[in-house]
């Protein structure tokens, strides 16, 4: 009986260590199979690694090709650019040489007698109208004593002559006033007064 016993104490065992063995097997092919997926994966995840790498070096070489033609682009510009303002300074120049068809009209005008004619005696009157204003002031502020320029007369005498030299009749009938086309020191007086 005990011989009996001892058998099956060691069949259980057997069997105990055949289920654990098993189970063992069971874990061994689970890692196995999980080992696998891995494998599979990392083999993936490489060849996208690849795939991306030799995209990224195509880009890489692209970009390089890229910025050295920008760079010669950019020095063709420099180089065209300091040309067109080479040629900027060249016709400045030639501008500010060349008189336009509208400065030598003008400058042919100042230079002719019909501006001369024209513009002298208008000139002439309003100078001696501010001369006059101005002494009229003075005389104002001066307690009534006249002041007058020794030239004055003088100055009158050839403002007189040449306002009838350049006027020639027509003229003196538009302005009206005295017989030189000026105002008198009364009317210039009055004038002052009122502003």
């Amino acid at each position: 009986m005990t011989e009996y016993d001892d058998r099956l104490r060691e069949v259980e065992r057997y069997k105990a260590k055949f289920k654990e063995n098993k189970q063992l097997v069971n874990d061994a092919r689970k890692m196995s199979k999980a080992l696998a997926d891995a494998i599979r994966l990392k083999d993936e995840n490489f060849e996208s690694l690849k795939k991306r790498n030799g995209e990224n070096v195509r880009l890489k070489k692209q970009l390089e090709a890229t910025k050295e033609q920008l760079e010669t682009t950019i020095l063709e510009v420099s180089k065209v650019k300091g040309e067109l303002d080479s040629a900027l300074v060249e016709v400045s120049g030639l501008k500010m040489s060349i008189p336009t068809e509208r400065d030598a009209a003008v400058q042919e005008f100042l230079g002719s007698q019909a501006f001369h004619d024209a513009f002298r005696p208008h000139c002439i009157r309003v100078a001696n109208f501010e001369k006059r204003k101005w002494m009229a002031i003075l005389e104002r502020y001066d307690n009534g004593i006249i002041i007058q320029n020794d030239d004055e007369s003088d100055n009158e005498a050839s403002i007189s002559e040449q306002s009838q030299e350049s006027e020639n009749g027509p003229r003196d009938a538009e302005e009206g006033g005295d017989d030189n086309g000026v105002e008198t020191q009364s009317d210039i007086v009055r004038v002052c007064h009122k502003t």
